[in-house]
């Protein structure tokens, strides 16, 4: 059998926790000046320093893309090559 006042003990823990809650209003006071303080910054660039940045991005992107299509290749032969295999082991 269980002890008749854990269930109490429960309530009271939770009641509690619900007092140390924030409310979303107090949440926003306390950040609302946090957004606009924040000043983005960024490098300015040449037209030539943007096309070598987007060249570099374009080449590194097609050999990524070249990765992939041989990693689908060998994985499609792999699940070929054991379909084969279990073909060949039950026939």
């Amino acid at each position: 059998m269980g002890y008749s006042g854990q269930p109490m003990k429960v309530i009271k823990a939770n009641r509690a926790l619900l007092r140390k809650r924030s409310s979303f209003s107090d949440i926003r006071k306390r950040y609302i000046g946090y957004a606009e303080d924040t000043q983005l910054s960024f490098k300015e660039l040449t037209d030539f320093e943007r096309k070598k940045l987007k060249d570099k991005i374009r080449a590194q992107a097609r050999l990524d893309r070249r990765n992939e299509i041989y990693l689908f290749a060998i994985s499609l032969f792999g699940v070929a090559l054991i379909f084969v295999a279990l073909y060949w082991m039950f026939i």
